[in-house]
């Protein structure tokens, strides 16, 4: 009778013991590792209102006509006064009122892709390239591009009309949603506002972003503050014939769920002086920016004040 209790017993155990290394391998499969954001086939822009005419009409045909496959929005001013009342309450809404038209476009650009992801590009830029081969790492969940191939001296800077002397431009990015570069922009935005900047260039332009786009960078690389100082010791860049990045493109930078792409210069401006100072950098475009109403010229000279 004892051998019988003890047989039920070890049993007993044994059917416990099944049981729990069952549940032990049901968690595990369903426990998976984060999957990393990834950018969704969306192309955002923006107008006015529906009514896109003329040449601009067309350059809009040309990222429909190339990316089939993507999902396009044409947000409209009523649209963008909605999205930041809706997503940014607390954030943006509050000085909406306070931003000019193209300050609220700049903003826009941040929050669509920090609130839905996908790739803005601004009405005067045409798509070259379909999205899916631009030769950009899966890996990658925000994409950025140099508006020219060097960094530039600070008076060289003010002659180009650059707020950044690396500066990074803002008529074409792509972000997975919720980037950390996309609600830093978004953070600035309000802090600087805050500040009392008026110009559109630091406030909500490419000096804003290029500024979370280095934060970003600078984060993920241990030595950047080291090679910052060595380059400033060097005095390199009062040579003529000085290169330098502090982020070479074509490069994935990131250590986390978080990795960034920054596209040459000459994917997304063709300009001829980005390959006449930077030959390196004037590589096959994937846009082509007109620079159709901005402080850019449409002459394809050099940049002039």
């Amino acid at each position: 009778m004892a051998c019988a209790y003890v047989f039920v017993l070890l049993s007993a155990v044994a059917v416990a013991q099944n049981q729990s290394d069952g549940d032990c391998a049901l968690i595990q499969k369903e426990v998976k590792k984060p999957v990393a954001p990834r950018i969704p086939c969306v192309i955002h822009q923006t107008w006015r209102n529906q009514k896109v005419v003329g040449k601009h009409k067309w350059w809009t045909k040309t990222w429909r006509t190339m990316n089939p496959g993507c999902e396009y929005k044409l947000w409209t001013d009523a649209d963008l006064e909605e999205l930041a009342r809706s997503k940014s309450p607390d954030l943006i809404w509050p000085i909406w009122g306070g931003l000019t038209k193209i300050e609220k476009a700049d903003a826009f650009r941040y929050l669509v892709l920090w609130d839905q992801g996908g790739y803005y590009a601004d009405l005067d830029v045409t798509s070259l390239k379909p999205i899916e081969k631009w030769e950009v790492p899966k890996e990658a969940n925000m994409i950025v591009g140099y508006e020219y191939g060097h960094r530039y001296t600070e008076d060289a800077r003010i002659d180009n009309t650059l707020v950044r002397t690396e500066q990074f431009e803002n008529w074409l990015m792509a972000s997975a949603p919720k980037s950390p570069v996309m609600f830093r922009c978004l953070q600035m935005v309000r802090e600087k506002f805050n500040w009392k900047i008026q110009n559109a260039l630091e406030l909500t332009g490419p000096g804003t972003f290029s500024d979370a786009v280095h934060e970003f960078l600078e984060k993920e690389s241990q030595s950047s503050v080291k090679n910052e100082v060595s380059f400033r010791q060097s005095r390199v860049e009062y040579r003529r014939d000085s290169h330098y990045l502090s982020y070479p493109s074509e490069t994935l930078y990131g250590t986390g769920d978080w990795k960034l792409w920054i596209l040459a210069a000459g994917r997304v401006n063709q300009l001829p002086q980005v390959a006449a100072d930077d030959p390196s950098e004037a590589l096959e475009p994937i846009v082509h920016h007109y620079f159709e109403g901005t402080w850019k010229p449409a002459h394809g000279g050099r940049i002039r004040t």
